[in-house]
């Protein structure tokens, strides 16, 4: 198995999470404010365009919240939606300092779950943890909510392997690759320093060409081909040339003999054995 699966977060404008408080904010150039969701929904409709025409697949982590308020849900349409919370909720407090309760995660969990069976009429198979703060009580918990696989956690990419595992609540774990690059520092397969102009789509392309065996999960941001945590909004131009990056790192992996799946998808050849 040599699988690519990306996969976008729909959630609050460059969102930040608040001491002592559930729900994120936005932050946008170092200040906080209340949330937001224009850049999330209108980058959510133009990532959904450019897959569309690629006739890629993806897997959406949609936050119940954003979802909601996404102008156009249809957009989503022929993509797989997956839950990612309801307020892009830090579920272990190792952002907020605020250890929430059994019952308390319960909600935002079965909350999230609902949302995304009312808007989309499918049922989520797939759970990702806001900001990837996950733990085993989480894991039990959203095991006991009916899902099927996570994908929270970040692992090494050993001689070019990085295959799912079975979680011992039953659960698949599809992690995020961490890797090195050319210059032998740490690399997440997360594009965030892509978008903030830390990174060129190359080293990902290296990070692509290095691996060999198993599912390399791609995440990025919808909001973030629209603005930056630094810099603010990004003009029409800077916006494209984030549209292309992206199109031009899956398309190099197709080219790479890559398979170009959803997660649900991958997960189904993981159960038939393959």
């Amino acid at each position: 198995m040599r699988v690519l699966a990306f996969t976008i977060d729909l959630d609050r404008d460059c969102n930040t999470a608040v001491r002592g408080e559930t729900a994120a904010a936005s932050r946008s150039c170092g200040v906080t404010t209340s949330p937001c969701h224009d850049a999330s929904s209108q980058g959510m409709e133009a990532i959904a365009d450019m897959l569309r025409s690629m006739a890629f697949p993806a897997t959406i982590f949609a936050e119940g919240d954003s979802l909601r308020k996404l102008c156009d849900p249809s957009v989503l349409r022929g993509l797989e939606v997956a839950c990612h919370g309801m307020e892009h909720e830090d579920l272990t407090g190792e952002s907020t300092g605020l250890l929430l309760g059994d019952d308390q995660l319960e909600d935002i969990i079965s909350r999230s779950w609902g949302t995304v069976l009312s808007v989309t009429g499918e049922v989520p198979r797939g759970f990702r943890a806001p900001y990837l703060n996950i733990d085993p009580r989480v894991l039990a918990l959203v095991k006991g909510r009916g899902f099927t696989y996570d994908s929270s956690m970040t692992e090494k990419v050993l001689d070019g392997v990085l295959k799912p595992r079975l979680l011992p609540m039953g659960m698949w774990e599809f992690p995020l690759a961490r890797d090195t690059d050319a210059e032998g520092k740490v690399i997440d397969s997360y594009l965030w320093a892509m978008h903030e102009g830390r990174r060129p789509e190359s080293d990902y392309m290296r990070m692509i060409d290095r691996f060999q065996e198993g599912v390399l999960v791609m995440a990025t941001h919808s909001w973030h081909v629209l603005e930056g945590v630094q810099a603010g909004p990004k003009s029409s131009g800077q916006t494209a040339g984030e549209l292309d990056s992206i199109a031009r790192i899956l398309g190099h992996a197709e080219d790479s003999g890559f398979e170009m799946l959803s997660l649900s998808a991958a997960e189904d050849l993981l159960n038939e054995g393959r």
